[in-house]
């Protein structure tokens, strides 16, 4: 049987959610092959002999493990359906190239400026609207995202030096700091998961990086927060991308400022598999939003299974 998702992944930590994902496909009578290291060989044989035809490729791999090369070429001339096209995935890992994007759409964003890299420039000044950051402000490498590189405590010009010093091939970006409010005892910070077209808030604290619980319909009423799906259907909009997060913080003055704009590949891991994943209900709404984008309706059963209960199981999974 052809499947109907061939998701590569390279993390070992996502198969608590392929093996949910796998359950979730099952339930609408499709099938997923979940390709990870161990069975990269096989598949690539597999796919180059014919014997398979996905619907549909998910890439959580290619980027961190270049091995997966051959498979994503694959995937890239022979499968129709593509979540999160890998050509767009490498324009929203650039924080610049969306940017200008979230102002034009009306949404706030941080303070920011552009810093080359040491390599592409290796004398630089202070910028002139240095000051117009406050302190603290970050700096963050313009490509990558999960906190790699990012300093959230700079003071001064000599702070950005000695970034560009640490990481000489990066262009860097520099950001205004965002405090957010307090509601009700919680800082004002969210992460939105985007899984095809459904957007799930939740409660997220940026300092000890941990979910806390999907922002309920009462607190969207009560406490103002009904814009952050609005936040995130925009966000869904510039990406072009099916399955990411976005990062918001609500500020003292009621503006919901993007503080980090697309987050690919999103972290999969989920309570209580990981303490810093996000809550099992979001995880099985994220696994069902992907089951249906890509099997929008279960198959009819044949005359002779009518009434018959049937099921498939994932592959790749071990």
């Amino acid at each position: 049987m052809d499947p109907d998702l061939l998701l590569a992944y390279d993390w070992p930590y996502d198969r608590p959610f392929l093996s949910l994902l796998s359950e979730t496909f099952a339930a609408r009578g499709a099938t997923l092959w979940a390709v990870g290291p161990e069975d990269l060989g096989t598949a690539v044989e597999a796919l180059r002999g014919g014997n398979l035809h996905p619907r549909a490729y998910l890439d959580r791999a290619t980027d961190t493990s270049p091995e997966f090369g051959p498979l994503d070429d694959w995937a890239e001339r022979n499968i129709p359906l593509h979540l999160n096209p890998g050509e767009r995935r490498r324009q929203v890992w650039y924080k610049t190239n969306l940017h200008w994007a979230f102002i034009e759409a009306g949404i706030h964003t941080p303070y920011t400026i552009a810093i080359p890299s040491m390599h592409r420039q290796p004398v630089l000044e202070p910028p002139e609207n240095l000051s117009l950051l406050g302190v603290p402000f970050s700096i963050k490498p313009d490509l990558g995202g999960g906190g790699w590189g990012v300093i959230t405590n700079a003071e001064s010009w000599d702070d950005v030096l000695s970034t560009r010093r640490r990481l000489p091939s990066e262009d860097l970006i520099l950001q205004e700091f965002i405090e957010p409010a307090v509601l009700d005892g919680r800082r004002a910070w969210f992460r939105i998961l985007v899984a095809c077209g459904r957007i799930l808030p939740c409660w997220w604290d940026d300092r000890t990086r941990l979910f806390g619980s999907p922002v309920s319909n009462e607190e969207a009423s009560q406490q103002g927060l009904a814009p952050l799906k609005a936040v995130g259907e925009t966000a869904a909009r510039i990406a072009g991308l099916q399955l990411f997060s976005t990062e918001v913080a609500v500020v003292p003055d009621g503006r919901f400022i993007v503080v980090d704009y697309v987050n690919d590949p999103v972290d999969l891991r989920f309570q209580p598999h990981a303490r810093e994943g996000m809550p099992a209900g979001v995880a099985r709404q994220i696994a069902e939003a992907l089951a249906i984008h890509v099997r929008p309706s279960p198959p009819a059963p044949r005359p002779a299974e009518r009434g018959a209960l049937g099921g498939c199981c994932a592959k790749g999974l071990g």
